[in-house]
């Protein structure tokens, strides 16, 4: 059976509910002679707090969704309930045009084949839990954003039951954070104030949060306050996180079914293939977990031993990440050539960062940071495999073919991979080809890891843009820009570095003069342009006689220097004598019916070996030196 090719859309794959849901997608594929691609990114990873800052940062993390082009895959999945809320409804539009069966994992959307967690029921038996079991009569939600679905039904759930059960619910019972930790202080503060203001007590008797991230923040800010969970207040958490276990106090939760999800969501997709009649929706129940922020699980109850191997496991882990990561920005501080940034970075990827497999693919011109805007755009670009480590070993650098997003041989092999954008904010480069290791490692290390990339690579095409943009202007400073030649700022450039060369070997440092006769004539006469053809065919005739590494020099006006080294008499007649040569045959080539003459002047002398003059006043002596010499011949030209 021909292998089938399914695309699968993620976010936050390092958070707990993502990877279970990846691996119940993977147990149920296993034997189905599929390739499983998955487009991940991190945006999601952001507080509301400072989300603004990085809207850039989502546009160029979005890319990775448009690599596939879904006409070349035989299905789509998408797990929407962690997607940043930026990225749905473009998503949505993906789904929409999608020639593909589409599943979509956590919500439900028209148009696909969706498998959900049964939330209604299982958000409804917690909030029973605290009522049934706990006697809670006054209680308030801490929801997340509504542009989040989720967010938006668990508040009407919530309503419902309290409803159902003849307890007070009003809009002031809900409370809006972000979905991480951090927004507990805020969220506890607000409460307290409310509370405070209807004088009868400090707090309701529970605070139903959507998430347990949520749950956590809100229990560490009721502590920090002085307030005991559950002595003083419930806290009750959704989705069951592996830390929910381990917190203190551990957290009452509904553990959502994430990997029967996946499983479920994949299962459908290969009854989608094989033409079967599939429900468009199919309800997953979760299970309720109670436990010792609801006061149902007695505190004493640890698991050390759990936490610890955990720990150590963890710790380990992100210390090989953190000296890869250490030394990518140390080793692309000092990189020259895109080459050795390339072997910095697979020489990370040897490292224990977490992937089995990493490859670095480049798009065509990633260093002039193209943003990119929609599909057709990017279907347009060819990519490179850069650098990287598969079955251990250096990847082959290799140019993939237009539409090829992965080597030949990855493709070929039994392999799931993970594909992960790199970008520089908006500026999308390329991507990453992983197989990752899912388990100990975390959500913002990994991002950091390849954040680090992307920035390594940015920061070496600058660093070398700007040493070019210094030369340029290095040029520009000492350059006149009417010859081509040196200004007078070459001259005490290279003065030094000569005079101690004939320093050093005993011999005589040259510097000639050269002044243009007639130049107001010829420009009276011809007009400036025919001024200006003058001194650049002195300038080109000056260049053309050099033998011997000769610095030519234009000073200003019509005067000329050249600096030269290790010259005697017979070289400095023969270098006037080839300088007037090449004015001659340049004037014969372009048919001028007027004459080119220059006045020479050199000065030659071997610098003292003990000299102490400044290297400023040896040069202006040199060319004070060839002032004069020069004089003498233009008083002769002007006698004769």
């Amino acid at each position: 059976m021909e292998r089938k090719k399914i695309a699968v859309f993620i976010s936050a794959l390092y958070e707990d509910m993502v990877r279970e849901t990846v691996e119940g997608l993977l147990k149920a594929a296993c034997g189905e002679n599929l390739k499983i691609l998955f487009f991940t990114s991190f945006a999601d990873n952001h507080t509301s707090r400072n989300y603004d800052r990085y809207q850039d940062y989502d546009i160029g993390e979005f890319v990775v969704y448009l690599l596939p082009d879904l006409k070349d895959y035989d299905a789509l999945i998408t797990f929407d309930t962690y997607m940043t809320g930026s990225f749905i409804a473009p998503i949505d539009q993906l789904k929409k045009e999608a020639p593909c069966p589409v599943i979509t994992l956590g919500t439900v959307k028209e148009g696909t084949h969706s498998v959900v967690n049964d939330q209604a029921l299982s958000f409804t038996e917690l909030i029973e839990h605290l009522i049934k079991m706990h006697g809670c009569r006054d209680m308030v939600h801490v929801a997340g954003p509504l542009e989040r679905s989720f967010c938006e039904e668990r508040i009407e759930i919530f309503r419902q039951t309290l409803a159902a059960h003849g307890l007070p619910y009003d809009d002031g019972r809900v409370y809006f954070g972000t979905l991480r930790p951090e927004c507990g202080p805020e969220i506890v503060d607000a409460i307290m104030a409310d509370y405070a203001k209807k004088g009868d007590k400090k707090l309701p008797d529970a605070i139903v949060c959507v998430n347990d991230y949520t749950a956590m923040g809100v229990i560490q800010a009721l502590e920090e306050r002085g307030f005991q969970v559950p002595g003083d207040i419930i806290v009750t958490g959704y989705d069951d996180i592996l830390r929910a276990q381990f917190n203190e106090p551990s957290l009452t939760t509904s553990a959502q079914p994430f990997f029967r999800v996946g499983q479920t969501g994949m299962e459908t997709m290969l009854r989608l293939l094989r033409g079967e009649n599939t429900k468009a929706v199919t309800c997953v129940p979760g299970t309720l977990c109670c436990r010792q922020s609801c006061g149902c699980e007695p505190f004493g109850i640890y698991r050390k031993d759990l936490i610890r191997e955990k720990y150590i496991r963890t710790v380990t882990n992100l210390e090989s990440l953190a000296f890869s990561n250490t030394n990518l920005i140390l080793g692309g501080a000092v990189d020259e050539t895109a080459e050795d940034i390339f072997h910095e970075i697979e020489d990370g990827c040897l490292r224990e960062t977490g992937f089995k497999d990493a490859v670095l693919c480049l798009m065509h011109g990633w260093e002039q940071q193209k943003m990119i805007k929609d599909r057709e755009s990017l279907w347009s670009e060819r990519f490179d495999v850069v650098c990287g480590v598969w079955h251990g070993k250096p990847v082959k650098r290799q140019s993939l073919a237009k539409g090829q997003l992965l080597p030949a041989e990855m493709m070929d092999d039994d392999q799931p991979y993970y594909i992960f954008p790199v970008h520089h904010l908006q500026y999308f480069l390329g991507y990453f080809i992983v197989n990752p290791e899912l388990k100990e490692l975390g959500q913002l290390h990994i991002k950091s890891w390849l954040v680090s990339i992307s920035a390594i690579l940015v920061n070496w095409f600058l660093r070398n843009q700007l040493k070019d943009t210094v030369k340029e202007l290095e040029y520009l400073y000492q350059t006149d820009m009417l010859t081509g030649l040196y200004n007078r700022r070459g001259y005490y450039r290279f003065f030094e570095t000569y005079y101690e060369e004939c320093r050093a070997a005993g011999t005589e440092l040259a510097v000639f003069l050269i002044d243009m006769n007639n130049m107001k004539k010829i420009n009276d006469r011809y007009g400036h342009s025919e001024g200006d053809f003058c001194l650049c065919t002195i300038a080109d005739a000056m260049r053309r006689s050099a033998q011997k590494e000769e610095i030519c020099i234009r000073t200003g006006g019509d005067e000329f220097v050249v600096l030269a080294k290790n010259y005697d008499q017979m070289m400095e007649e023969k270098y006037k004598r080839l300088i007037r040569e090449q004015i001659s045959q340049s004037l014969r080539r372009a048919g001028k019916n007027y004459q080119i003459t220059v006045s020479i002047g050199c000065f030659r002398s071997v610098p003292s070996p003990t000299g102490t003059a400044s290297i400023q006043s040896e040069a202006e002596m040199y060319l004070n030196g060839a002032d004069k010499a020069m004089y003498t011949e233009k008083q002769n030209f002007s006698d004769a």
